[in-house]
């Protein structure tokens, strides 16, 4: 089994030890796993993964160096590609995923209805003004299981087709849309609420395979509730 993550010199200070708690999540629950580690030519090796593939792109445009990258990166099997704060909590029946003929992707389950913020990183994306959030991106890209590399490499030859904003932000959830749409036969879907699910929608009683530690601007009640999830993890392993 394999899982890819993105992992650049530019992201956060805050996210390292998430990264590092994100890589013991997998070892945890998939110990003969093989962790590819994707970068740019200078970002750090984290330590235990299985590999680094480096790419040489502008990793500002975050959208466009991320599809490239896992392009180059050309993996000739299938392979989860997930984002490096994401903590797997529980075992998933990851070789049905893995053994499907379809790509899989995320399929959003929260704030469905809610109005799409047109105006972020300084970038306006006043075309989806007044449309709900599930209308403009109902598929996420934190999460996707792909065949091969021929996913990859169909994302790349969308990007000349979109506005130069979406190639440092939402390039890639609007690229999955506009695939989709195209083909809806070639994709299967699992649910945010099971493999991308923030914190604050976490469902005791259906508990997730997968949380999703994005947006925390409190550093202190960030650290704590890693500690807690490590704690966890720990709990796991020692119980082996």
């Amino acid at each position: 089994m394999v899982f890819v993550f993105l992992h650049i010199s530019e992201d956060a200070e805050i996210l390292n030890p998430i990264q590092q708690t994100f890589i013991k999540s997998l070892y945890t629950f998939y110990p003969e796993a093989e962790i590819i580690q994707v970068s740019d030519k200078k970002t750090k090796k984290i330590d235990k993964v299985t590999n680094v593939f480096r790419f040489d792109g502008d990793i500002n445009k975050i959208m466009e160096f991320r599809i490239n990258s896992y392009k180059e990166l050309a993996l000739n099997k299938p392979a989860i590609y997930l984002d490096s704060d994401m903590i797997i909590t529980k075992k998933f029946d990851i070789k049905k995923i893995l053994n499907l003929n379809k790509n899989v992707l995320l399929k959003r389950s929260f704030d469905l209805d809610m109005k799409f913020n047109t105006k972020i990183k300084n970038l306006e994306f006043d075309e989806f003004n007044n449309k709900k959030i599930n209308e403009v991106f109902p598929i996420l890209a934190c999460f996707i299981k792909s065949n091969s590399h021929i996913l990859w490499d169909q994302m790349s030859q969308h990007l000349d087709r979109l506005e130069k904003k979406f190639l440092y932000w939402y390039g890639d959830q609007e690229i999955l849309k506009n695939l989709y749409f195209e083909d809806s036969k070639r994709y299967e879907f699992v649910d945010e609420k099971y493999f991308a699910c923030l914190p604050k929608y976490i469902d005791k009683k259906s508990f997730p395979f997968i949380i999703h530690f994005k947006g925390f601007q409190n550093k202190e009640i960030f650290k704590n509730k890693i500690k807690l999830v490590n704690d966890y993890l720990e709990f796991i392993n020692n119980s082996k």
